[in-house]
């Protein structure tokens, strides 16, 4: 009798650890990170800590790891958090996914959310084995300030006055001014294998080509390159290279120079019309490729002009309409009542702007309502007494705001359709090292708002 309890309790016990090892087993993994698709009220244990997803609101993720409780967004364009000897940041999640209509771009998401850990001591990519995808021998210099990055909410016509909404695969840098050079360029991200190079029909006039590549590490995954400049092709099919070997350089689209970087995971090798499915949200592995360090930096400005909403091609794709990150040292102080975590804008052929109202993205599957009567645009600075102005009004529509210049009070300004006007500068006191911009809409809500363009100066 004895006997057969203690086999039972063997039993009982090896079946226990197997089922704990299946349900602590990532789905994937990318270099040192590790990839978990959770359920709410599901956990794992990493590094021995208990990490557990316990609620989702739109793109915010509330997780408990160990003792601590904290709130991270999808990290389209976020840094991980670390806590204790675990990295952590949400790759993505089921309301952003469900934002792009079920595109396959989410193909890795099977549950509420995905989740990715790492050693807090490793780096997520080894640089001794990785490589930042743009060689930096002609002084490329990165500041993640563009509006494709990974899940973006981005037009399919950046000048279309009801544009078509879709979520963007991968990261887009800008290389506009290298555009048809052979300059900056690209390289392969590890030691890889060359899948397939395509070079014909992406674009009428044949320039465009672009390139897939195998992790040589990591069997099922892929690296695909494109926007690339066909006349600079320097790979061909069936190539082995080495982490570092150049791949060709950038073209674009018919507007603005840049090329696209996407990482996928797939048990079949991609084709050209399936390459972009099950993206891997990758931005934070690139960002400390580039930045070479942990934790999350912080930039400031003691003077800057910033547009809105301008063409590609004119401002190296920055609309900046995306929320805050400390690492820009600018940005829209959102929360969780926005999902697509960035405001509206317009473009033109030459100017552009960011627009403003009461409900944001009406008509998609991003609509939300600012539970607030004024949008908040927030710049990191030095303390110190600062001039600033801005320039007000929208391209298409009647708009009507109203600005607060660190509290100080700039008159309303009601302008047609196409008209843009200067508030007048006003001097400010900044004590908390933040300079923010107010923008009140319209209460009657029958205007937008629209803003421009910030100019801003450190007085003393």
């Amino acid at each position: 009798m004895k006997r057969k309890l203690f086999i039972l309790l063997v039993l009982f016990a090896v079946l226990f650890q197997v089922k704990a090892q299946q349900a602590d087993s990532a789905d994937f993994r990318w270099g040192n990170g590790f990839y978990y698709n959770l359920n709410v009220g599901e956990s794992v244990t990493f590094n021995q800590v208990e990490v557990k997803l316990l609620k989702v609101e739109n793109h915010y993720n509330q997780l408990k790891l160990g003792e601590d409780t904290l709130w991270l967004k999808v990290a389209r364009r976020s840094v991980p958090e670390q806590l204790g000897g675990v990295r952590i940041f949400v790759a993505d999640n089921k309301k952003v996914k469900a934002l792009s209509s079920g595109s396959p771009v989410h193909g890795l998401l099977t549950k509420d959310a995905l989740v990715c850990l790492s050693d807090s001591r490793l780096p997520f990519l080894d640089p001794t084995q990785y490589i930042f995808p743009v060689s930096f021998n002609d002084g490329f210099m990165w500041g993640a300030e563009e509006e494709s990055y990974m899940f973006s909410y981005s037009k399919t016509d950046e000048t279309a006055k009801m544009p078509e909404y879709i979520h963007y695969s991968g990261i887009g840098f800008d290389l506009h001014a290298a555009r048809g050079m052979t300059k900056h360029w690209l390289v392969a991200l590890e030691n890889s294998r060359v899948v397939w190079v395509e070079s014909k029909g992406l674009d009428e006039a044949g320039n465009q080509a672009c390139v897939l590549l195998e992790s040589a590490s990591q069997p099922g995954i892929y690296y695909y390159y494109s926007r690339l400049y066909a006349k600079n092709l320097a790979v061909k099919k069936g190539q082995i290279l080495v982490r570092g070997d150049a791949i060709g350089t950038a073209w674009g689209d018919n507007t603005w120079g840049h090329f696209q970087f996407t990482v996928v995971k797939s048990k079949t090798e991609p084709t050209l019309q399936d390459c972009q499915n099950n993206a891997v949200n990758g931005f934070p592995q690139l960002f400390g490729l580039y930045f070479r360090q942990n934790g999350n930096p912080v930039r400031s400005f003691a003077r800057g002009r910033i547009q809105f909403g301008k063409p590609r091609q004119v401002n190296g794709n920055q609309k900046n309409s995306m929320a805050f990150e400390p690492y820009s040292g600018k940005g829209w102080l959102l929360g969780k009542w926005n999902p697509a975590d960035r405001v509206e804008w317009v473009t033109g052929r030459n100017d552009g702007n960011v627009r403003l109202k009461k409900v944001l993205f009406d008509g998609t599957p991003a609509q939300c309502k600012n539970p607030g009567n004024y949008f908040e645009y927030q710049i990191t600075v030095p303390n110190g007494t600062y001039r600033i102005r801005a320039k007000v009004g929208d391209l298409y529509l009647p708009s009507w705001q109203k600005l607060e210049f660190e509290g100080v009070a700039s008159p309303a300004k009601s302008l047609d359709a196409g008209e843009f006007e200067w508030t007048g500068e006003r001097v400010v006191k900044v004590y908390d090292g933040t300079l923010n911009v107010r923008i009140y809409t319209d209460p009657e809500n029958e205007k937008v708002a629209g803003l421009s363009e910030i100019v801003f100066q450190r007085a003393y």
